[in-house]
């Protein structure tokens, strides 16, 4: 069969498309949606050529040769057209070339990379992989809000992947281990680093500074390390022999952990700063925002993570039996079930619907499985006592409106209220750094 390719006349076979007699000739044309093993699709248009006497643009991918065609490949109209058809693709394009999973962690750890290295039994390399970005997976294997299975695209087919939980896994298994991975140190550099707070942030800060070649001291206000991980996670979610390990293997490059240090009591930033190269501050949110609420200086009103850490350090407050928990956060749930786990009859108190809970559902459903109670659309204006202690809450329904910046929608008044009897009411509504030691003196 004759055909015209480019103005130059060629013998091809019948049956085959623009693109194959193309190839066949040495003559490049770009795809983008074709396959050699599957049927043409002509969807992206990256491929198009003209044929005289054909209106417009043809695919050649998809486009059979007939006797007599004459086709033309390349002119600046060709590569005009080809330009906008990419262009367009790109238009509705959402970047997601990385994996969705990784872009959605705030440490962009390489999810792909690890789960794979696990599925393949490699659970120190999956190990090093994850403390590449992340030098806590024993830890944050347990309480990570998993912002990854949420973007994950499994849950298009069933399910996502249980990512937590194998990051999980793999740190167990390493820790299991004759020897746990640690990365190689650069020698010494000669610099120095103070970080005030022994949290998530000041560990993470002190791990990669002391196996990078500095000598790193982290200065700690309270008797051990881990911040809210350990005085705000209930020893239910974290165990804190596991955190202690963890933080031990983070010592091991080096850095040193002085206890019994607080900014603004035994330490000065002047001070620091004239004994070291650089100050890391990494003082968390330790402050419990209190609720403006008539009431809330009777006996039996706590704040969140106040009764937290109280609890963690041995000095639960006594809640009597009948508890109410104001919020719909995590903090509020795990007020809830340490409740619980004391006996108490607990109820959480929030002014919106389930549906818009910031607190991760699996923690929603195992409070109600553990019988905690939740009064929805309500929200407590006083607290009302006898004798100086709480004995009752009145609690004003609410309803929803417009959407906050939040995306959430805004609970507004009804006007409608009702009293229900607490022995004791936590507030866990937020909470703030303590930045008393920046005061400026009056």
């Amino acid at each position: 069969m004759q055909v015209f390719l480019n103005g130059k006349s060629v013998e091809a076979p019948e049956g085959i498309t623009i693109l194959e007699l193309a190839r066949k000739e040495g003559i490049s044309i770009p795809t983008l949606c074709h396959d050699e093993e599957l049927k043409p699709y002509g969807s992206c248009w990256v491929c198009a050529v003209k044929v005289e006497g054909r209106k417009g643009f043809v695919t050649s991918c998809g486009t059979v040769i007939s006797p007599g065609m004459q086709i033309t490949t390349d002119s600046e109209e060709i590569h005009a057209a080809r330009k906008m058809a990419l262009e367009l693709i790109i238009s509705n394009h959402y970047a997601d070339c990385e994996a969705p999973c990784k872009l959605a962690c705030p440490d962009q750890v390489d999810v792909q990379t690890y789960v794979s290295l696990i599925a393949n039994g490699k659970y120190h390399e999956a190990v090093k992989v994850i403390k590449e970005t992340l030098p806590m997976p024993l830890s944050i294997g347990r309480v990570c809000p998993a912002f990854c299975e949420a973007e994950c695209h499994r849950q298009i087919v069933d399910e996502p992947i249980a990512i937590r939980q194998l990051k999980r896994f793999a740190a167990d298994e390493d820790l299991k281990d004759y020897w746990q991975y640690t990365p190689e140190a650069k020698s010494d550099n000669g610099k120095k680093v103070a970080i005030i707070g022994g949290g998530p942030s000041g560990l993470t800060c002190g791990y990669y500074l002391s196996y990078e070649g500095f000598e790193v001291d982290i200065f700690e206000a309270e008797e051990a390390c881990g911040g809210w991980l350990r005085y705000g996670i209930p020893e239910y979610r974290l165990p804190k022999a596991i955190l202690d390990e963890e933080i031990a293997l983070m010592c091991s490059g080096g850095m040193r952990i002085h206890y019994g240090k607080a900014l603004g009591r035994e330490l000065d930033l002047q001070s620091l700063s004239t004994s070291y190269d650089a100050v890391y501050l990494a003082l968390g949110a330790q402050n419990a925002v209190p609720m403006p609420v008539p009431g809330s200086d009777l006996q039996g009103c706590y704040l969140g993570v106040d009764f937290l850490k109280a609890h963690a350090k041995g000095n639960t407050p006594s809640l009597n039996k009948r508890v109410a928990i104001v919020g719909g956060g995590n903090t509020a749930i795990d007020c809830a079930r340490t409740a619980i786990r004391l006996a108490c009859d607990v109820t959480v108190i929030y002014r919106r619907t389930k549906d818009e809970m910031p607190a991760e559902p699996f923690e929603i459903e195992a409070a109600e499985h553990e019988g905690v109670r939740f009064h929805f659309l309500c929200n407590p204006v006083e607290y009302l006592g006898e004798n100086g202690s709480l004995k009752e809450v009145k609690i004003e329904r609410m309803r929803l409106g417009e959407a906050d910046k939040s995306g959430r929608r805004r609970p507004e008044p009804t006007g409608e209220f009702f009293t229900e009897a607490f022995d004791s009411i936590i507030a866990a509504i937020s909470q703030v750094p303590d930045v008393t030691a920046f005061t400026l003196p009056e």
